[in-house]
């Protein structure tokens, strides 16, 4: 049967009308409902946490008990001599009598400290090599071996095949541990016991289990249920993700039996998890009643509403069908249309409000094409290759800029085609992974081959659109040619290659212009000792070939430890005493701690030779030389120093050899450490001061290395 429009709006205005009254009819049963849920949420947290308190109590007195057992004569004789039946069965019996009486434990076994069992209130598991591997693996086994009693966590017995709870304590004699005394609590012994399913209050239940408990034995592994023949049934409470991470908390669930309400506490060292469940139903009691009368009133008062609805609406009808055909050709497109209102009622506003919309709509629309067009325009125009692939990398579209670097014509040409038609597989397999591992790549470079087959170097920006599951569904980049770049990158790092090789080259030259010129003045020396004293001679060259061995040893990069570097300052100052005998005094001293540092090749020893020549020449004689070093915060201090004062370059008494020792210095020490040296000469007291001041660097050994 077709209903008009007007009646069907009718009937849902009136559905609608009816609904709200219902509904605000209802509040108060659900406003009772959740006060009700809410006060028993409370009652059954404060509950749970009781019982798991009683319960820590209780292990606790059983651990306790366990560790005033394991002081007794009679089980510390059974550790100290395991061979004696006669004491081992007085202990069999005395522990089965424990069993027996506390109605909880499984078994009472005392073990050696390899975990062979010795006494147990069931004597057949005496030398059992299948208890000793079982219990040799146990925490709690170490753990009272070690000194400690230790409460377990429920586990798996693979000798009943029911969850148990094991108290071990240790058993000492003379303060050693020598056995480990093992009690096994039946988990279902123990709830019996202290968690018995009681109807605490309508239907409350409490439990302590392991909602992750394995229950599956080892293959081919023989079950005795030496407590009762009955199973161990694991409650029938879901194993929601809160109840196995939080420490505590409330929650519902559907069972066969209906809904229920589950209150949980986990407690630590040991970790145990305490349940209390009850029903829905009987939480919701007292409401029951209240609910029935709740509806029959809903009934008869949505009865009269409804007629009275049907006839206020009715008149408004007309009108609201005109605003529902008006949006029906707004979702169509004619966005240009416009109802016709009158007067100030809520379905003229109604109707002033649509023409608004629609207005705004097709504002909206010609805005949005716009934007298309201009989005158009740079993606057409851009500069930079722009694509988009599929996930399989197949091209869904291009821009001009990036059919010109693979060398086409225009994009249609490259939409369709493979990526991997450009670059290797191997390529995309690690940008893939890239994106899929970060969602965005940048500055990856790849080689791609141009459609004339010559290959280019190329660089990427490309980002990972994913669905709901992480999937790649889409990528975007832009590509570049970096082709020219990376030649230009490539000659500067050349150039810069070779300037460092020159500047190698420049220090290398300025060394080379040291030696010798020492050499000169050493030979000459020669000539005149060999003239007033031969027998001089020896001593003379034994000292020029010790410091010619010294310094020639050339280093690639140029640099020494100071401790070498004195050294070889030290026989050339020994050569100079056989020269000038007792009219020249030296000093060198430096702290142990400077040794290592690493400073320029032949440093010192210009510096030492320009304060002897001008020395001679002006300082009363003796000449006292002193070469010391220093460390100066982040920098090592050298000092010359001689009696006399400083001989100007160009003056009478310069003859021109002091500027290549102090020239090639400092140009040596620029070209190592640009300006970050320092060189000063300094006259005072009759005495010539030479300080350099060079960053204190680089250790011998690491130099070597």
């Amino acid at each position: 049967m077709n209903i008009s429009f007007r009646s069907k709006l009718l009937i849902v205005m009136g559905l609608i009308i009816l609904a709200s009254v219902l509904l605000s009819s209802a509040i108060t049963y659900v406003c009772a409902k959740r006060q009700l849920e809410s006060m028993a949420k409370k009652e059954m947290e404060v509950k749970v946490a009781l019982i798991a308190k009683q319960s820590q109590i209780a292990l606790d007195t059983f651990k306790t008990d366990m560790e005033l057992l394991a002081e007794l004569s009679l089980v510390r004789q059974v550790a100290v001599s395991p061979e004696n039946r006669a004491i081992v069965n007085e202990a069999n019996r005395y522990f089965q009598k424990i069993v027996k009486k506390a109605g909880v434990y499984q078994s009472i076994n005392l073990l050696d400290q390899k975990a062979r069992c010795i006494a147990s209130s069931f004597p057949n598991r005496i030398n059992l090599p299948v208890l000793q591997q079982a219990v040799y693996r146990r925490a709690d086994f170490h753990s009272a071996l070690a000194g400690k009693s230790f409460v377990s966590q429920i586990f798996l017995s693979q000798g009943t095949g029911r969850p148990i709870i094991v108290i071990s304590a240790p058993v000492r004699d003379h303060g050693k541990v020598i056995a480990v005394l093992r009690a096994v609590l039946d988990l279902d012994y123990f709830n019996n016991y202290f968690l018995h399913p009681q109807e605490y209050v309508h239907g409350g239940k409490a439990y302590f289990f392991d909602p992750q408990l394995d229950a599956t034995l080892p293959e081919g592994w023989k079950v005795t249920n030496v407590l009762t023949a009955k199973p161990y049934i694991q409650p029938d409470i879901p194993a929601f993700s809160g109840l196995l991470t939080e420490k505590k908390g409330v929650f519902g669930y559907s069972s066969r039996d209906g809904e229920r309400l589950v209150a949980f506490l986990r407690t630590s060292d040991p970790e145990f998890l305490f349940v209390i469940e009850r029903s829905l139903q009987d939480v919701l009691a007292p409401i029951q009643t209240m609910r029935n009368v709740t509806i029959i009133t809903l009934i008869i008062m949505l009865s009269v509403v409804s007629v009275s609805v049907f006839l206020v609406v009715n008149p408004f009808l007309g009108k609201l069908e005109q605003c529902m055909t008006f949006v029906r050709e707004i979702k169509a497109g004619f966005l240009h249309k416009r109802l016709h209102t009158r007067g100030n009622h809520e379905l003229s506003r109604l109707a002033r409000g649509l023409n608004a919309m629609a207005e705004s709509l097709e504002h909206s629309r010609d805005a949005l094409e716009e934007a298309e067009r201009m989005y158009r325009g740079i993606f057409e125009h851009a500069v930079e290759g722009i694509f988009i692939t599929d996930p399989d990398g197949f091209f869904i579209n291009a821009n001009p800029a990036l059919a010109q670097v693979l060398g086409y014509d225009s994009p249609s040409e490259i939409i369709g085609t493979h990526v991997t038609q450009y670059y290797s597989q191997d390529a995309r397999a690690v940008l893939l992974e890239e994106l899929q591992r970060h969602g965005t790549v940048k500055n990856f470079e790849i080689t791609f081959r141009r459609r004339d087959g010559t290959e280019r170097i190329g660089s990427l920006y490309a980002r990972a659109d994913k669905d709901s599951e992480g999937r790649i569904i889409r990528i975007q980049g832009i590509g570049e040619d970096i082709t020219e770049q990376k030649q230009i990158e490539e000659e500067r790092r050349r150039t810069e290659e070779a300037q460092r090789l020159f500047v190698q080259a420049q220090l290398e030259a300025l060394r080379y212009q040291i030696n010798p010129h020492f050499l000169f003045n050493v030979l000459n020396s020669l000539v005149v000792i060999s003239e007033k004293d031969p027998g001089r001679v020896t001593e003379l060259v034994y000292q020029l070939s010790s410091y010619l061995r010294s310094t020639l040893a050339a280093r690639e990069s140029g640099l020494v430890s100071l401790a070498e570097e004195l050294e070889a300052v030290t026989s050339y100052l020994n050569l100079e005493k056989v020269r000038f005998e007792d009219n020249l005094v030296v000093s060198v001293h430096a702290p142990d701690t400077l040794y290592h540092a690493m400073i320029p090749e032949l440093l010192i020893q210009p510096l030492v030779e320009n304060a002897i020549k001008h020395g001679m020449k002006t300082s009363p004689m003796p000449l006292e030389i002193e070469v010391s070093c220093r460390e100066s915060g982040t920098s090592i201090e050298i000092a010359v120093s001689n009696t006399g004062r400083w001989i100007e370059k160009g003056t009478e008494n310069d003859n021109g050899n002091g500027g290549v020792g102090l020239e090639n210095i400092r140009k040596r020490l620029s070209l190592t450490y640009g300006d970050r040296y320092r060189l000063h000469i300094n006259q005072q007291d009759r005495r010539v001061r030479v300080t350099v001041e060079i960053p204190l660097t680089g250790r011998a050994d690491e130099e070597r290395s």
